[in-house]
């Protein structure tokens, strides 16, 4: 049940900050794309992201979090990517850097959560 949640939370949080964004913005003075993604969103989605793998190691679910949450975001970001107007094939590169560092980071974060709650008493 746990794993279903996991990945319900992080597709829905990859849809509210990333999804919806496709366009890249052009700089008028200097004539350099950037984007789709604003700083804001990026910190956003992973502010959430690192919340529930702390949560779920809270809860005993370290690894759990540690391979869901890098795997649905891959996919969305994937599918997102690969489909987009403008899709280049560069996408694979995003899509490798993104699973081995949001695994380093949510494992980082849900390792914490789960020695939060062993420093805590709660077990």
């Amino acid at each position: 049940m746990w794993a279903i949640g996991v990945s319900v939370a992080t597709a829905a949080t990859y849809g509210a900050f990333l999804a919806w964004d496709q366009h890249k913005d052009l700089d008028r003075a200097t004539g350099e794309l950037s984007g789709p993604y604003e700083a804001w969103q990026v910190v956003g989605c992973g502010a959430v992201l690192a919340a529930l793998a702390f949560v779920t190691g809270w809860r005993g679910h370290m690894w759990l979090a540690s391979l869901v949450v890098p795997a649905v975001l891959t996919v969305c970001f994937s599918i997102d990517a690969a489909t987009g107007e403008g899709s280049d094939g560069l996408w694979v590169v995003g899509a490798v850097l993104l699973a081995v560092g949001s695994f380093a980071g949510t494992l980082a974060v849900a390792a914490l959560g789960a020695r939060a709650r062993k420093l805590g008493g709660d077990r």
